[in-house]
């Protein structure tokens, strides 16, 4: 896959959700294959795995569990705010990560409110499945270890010693562990109201939608132009491991992560977006896309706070 850089002429990345492109090409293989950054300088280990396979955080089960039950801090579509009705087409929505697993007992209630986030048109929610407790006795179907990296990346830029299941991250930048509803809310709320450091303009033109992002004040560092693949939908019968017996539902599962372009931040960065293109019978037909576009930290490059979420679909 060819690596660019936007640079101060602002280039033109051009491609196809397909694999076929317009201008610069990229081979379907090469972008399904390459994954985010390896983070090979990463010290390991970083997570903090349980000694016994039994063995969970009483804690973040049990503050976890009110969301399994009714009660007045309950969370379930009814209770929470009325999504906006006036969306400018333009906007960006609030990306709320979910680091999770098939194998973890702590994850289903998190998984179940990300699945109510959906639900709410000015938030995009992402289930990343990691795969550090496929030892437990259940392969997560949907890990990939460039999940758990990324994972890894986010606890290195905060500081944090070690990863965790389920952990929600707010944007690319605020998290806490098994927040209740309010807290949640008001994480996604603070991100909703801040102010914007990227404007995102859109144009159908015959070449495809053309997108343009342009920064509305000083980035702080590069930018990574990341294509997510997910799943709206996913439900699995888990036959082993701690979750023996339960068929979950997962929502917006990511299918792949993969880098796009450098970006400098400073001129504008353009993308041309076909609908058109080879079908890749690697990806489910029902696979949506989205790009984001998110700070680098520090000379590692890092994930950092994301500064625009672009559907595709």
């Amino acid at each position: 896959m060819t690596r660019m850089t936007a640079g101060m002429l602002g280039p033109v990345l051009a491609f196809c959700l397909s694999g076929a492109a317009f201008g610069q090409s990229f081979d379907p293989g090469d972008v399904v294959t390459e994954s985010l950054k390896t983070f090979d300088d990463v010290q390991a280990p970083v997570i903090a795995a349980p000694d016994e396979p039994s063995r969970t955080a009483p804690t973040e089960a049990d503050r976890f569990e009110e969301f399994t039950r009714p009660s007045f801090n309950g969370f379930s579509a009814g209770d929470m705010p009325p999504p906006p009705d006036d969306l400018a087409p333009n906007f960006s929505p609030v990306v709320v990560e979910l680091f999770t697993s098939q194998g973890c007992s702590s994850c289903p209630p998190a998984d179940a409110m990300l699945g109510r986030l959906a639900q709410q048109p000015d938030v995009l929610p992402l289930s990343f499945h990691v795969d550090y407790w496929d030892y437990l006795g259940w392969p997560d179907s949907f890990a990939r270890p460039e999940f758990s990296r990324r994972q890894q990346g986010y606890a290195k830029v905060a500081g944090e010693r070690g990863v965790y299941t389920p952990q929600m991250i707010v944007d690319g930048q605020d998290t806490a562990v098994a927040p209740g509803p309010a807290q949640l809310m008001g994480l996604i709320d603070a991100n909703r109201v801040s102010p914007a450091l990227v404007n995102i303009q859109r144009e159908d033109t015959p070449r495809g939608d053309q997108v343009e992002v342009l920064p509305l004040s000083d980035l702080g560092g590069p930018v990574d132009v990341l294509l997510v693949r997910y799943a709206p939908e996913r439900r699995v019968q888990i036959e082993e491991g701690e979750n023996r017996g339960r068929a979950m539902t997962y929502t917006n599962v990511v299918l792949s992560l993969n880098h796009l372009a450098d970006w400098d931040g400073h001129a504008p960065l353009r993308l041309t977006i076909s609908p058109e293109g080879i079908p890749d019978d690697r990806f489910p037909a029902d696979t949506r896309h989205v790009i984001l576009v998110q700070r680098e930290m520090g000379p590692k490059g890092l994930p950092g706070p994301i500064l625009a979420a672009i559907g595709l679909d």
